[in-house]
């Protein structure tokens, strides 16, 4: 014999809610031509290649606006560099400041 309970028993449903990320400008930092964006760690100690998402847009007279946007890691510091070793003995002469003031 069917239980006639059974069809009347529905899953319970989650509804989750999608948290809205606010994205707010943090600083800007101007490329020299032939220079890399890089990104130090501070916990981690490591330092990498940031790449850039690139935005073209036209303006209100029609010409173009180039835009360069970059994802902002908490603990990071961001450093424009030729290379890698450039932007190491930045961090490192960076650090040697902060420790002269304390």
């Amino acid at each position: 014999m069917i239980d006639p309970q059974l069809h009347e028993l529905k899953p319970d449903v989650e509804v989750v809610a999608k948290v809205k990320q606010e994205y707010k400008l943090l600083g800007r930092i101007r490329l020299k031509r032939g220079h890399s964006l890089f990104a130090f760690n501070v916990n981690t100690a490591q330092l990498k290649r940031v790449e850039l998402k690139r935005e073209v847009m036209i303006g209100m007279k029609g010409e173009q606006i180039k835009r360069s946007k970059a994802f902002q890691e908490p603990d990071t510091i961001y450093i424009t560099a030729l290379n890698a070793k450039n932007a190491f003995k930045k961090v490192f002469q960076h650090f040697q400041k902060l420790k002269s003031e304390s």
